[in-house]
């Protein structure tokens, strides 16, 4: 798969918006979630084929997407359910020494909408965070929402156990301190779009029949964003999941990927909690007396 170099910008070259450090354009984040089977599992499902799905993730594709990540030198978020973490715990060790960091991805994959009381949902959160404690060796910053949902406890939850950053809403196009309950939070959120998600592009099962789409169509989709968003001057922020991603022909995409990111030297590739450290310098909250 071969690219011509496009450096598209905003009428008059300048941003829309300049909030990074100087000589920055714009930032991407190559960010994983790692499911496993615990999807399924959720849903009761066990039947050893879809199950397979996901077991996919710690024999090939996290392996995999591991040798990607090194050949760039690039360090991420992989979030992670507590329950994956528990019965995958070599794959979320190999993650670890590999110098990525493990985020929150819910106990059981469980969406916030999936809950029937605030007090069922933070038992849930408070479960993934010992569990990630208990076997990481430190407590989650990050979150990242199954399956993108929120409740109307959620964010407030989150606040309250520690939570440093989200990356979940998807209403900007830079980091913003999110709005809990009508007062600003320290809690940061790093924006998202279902077109930046894997999963919308290459997800497939006899019980959720929908067209995959071909790695140059997928190759494409996130290069028209990126463009737009680096002219922009936002951040890029793709969702990729091991089960998807990790498949041999999507790992060679993602390299041919990162070295069109690579070629623009005003995009600086990093890491969540490096993007979460900056904006909380470079933009700190400012709450208003009243």
């Amino acid at each position: 798969m071969t690219t011509t170099r496009d450096a598209k910008t905003f009428p008059g070259g300048a941003p829309m918006v300049s909030p990074w450090p100087k000589g920055v354009r714009s930032v991407c984040l190559l960010t994983y979630d790692l499911d496993a089977e615990s999807a399924w599992v959720r849903r009761g499902v066990d039947e050893p084929i879809a199950l397979s799905m996901g077991r996919i993730e710690p024999t090939v594709g996290v392996p995999s997407i591991l040798n990607l990540l090194d050949h760039f030198d690039i360090k991420t978020t992989f979030f992670v359910p507590g329950w994956v973490a528990e019965n995958h715990r070599g794959m979320v060790e190999q993650i670890i020494s590999k110098g990525h960091e493990i985020g929150h991805h819910g106990y059981l994959h469980e969406p916030g909408t999936s809950f029937n009381s605030k007090e069922e949902e933070e038992a849930a959160i408070v479960k993934a965070i010992d569990t990630l404690v208990r076997i990481v060796g430190r407590r989650p910053t990050g979150y990242r929402a199954p399956s993108w949902e929120f409740s109307r406890h959620t964010a407030g939850l989150l606040e309250t156990h520690g939570i440093e950053y989200t990356s979940d809403l998807m209403d900007t196009l830079l980091p913003e301190y999110h709005t809990i309950d009508g007062r600003k939070s320290q809690m940061i959120n790093l924006p998202v779009h279902w077109v930046l998600d894997d999963l919308a592009h290459f997800f497939y099962h006899i019980s959720a029949r929908k067209t995959m789409l071909s790695c140059r169509q997928v190759f494409d989709l996130y290069k028209e964003e990126f463009d737009g968003i680096r002219a922009y001057g936002g951040l890029f922020v793709l969702t990729m999941h091991p089960q998807a991603s990790g498949r041999p022909s999507r790992v060679l995409m993602m390299k041919e990927f990162i070295e069109y990111v690579k070629s623009f030297p005003d995009c600086w590739i990093t890491s969540p909690s490096e993007v979460v450290k900056y904006w909380r310098s470079a933009h700190p909250l400012v709450v208003s007396q009243t």
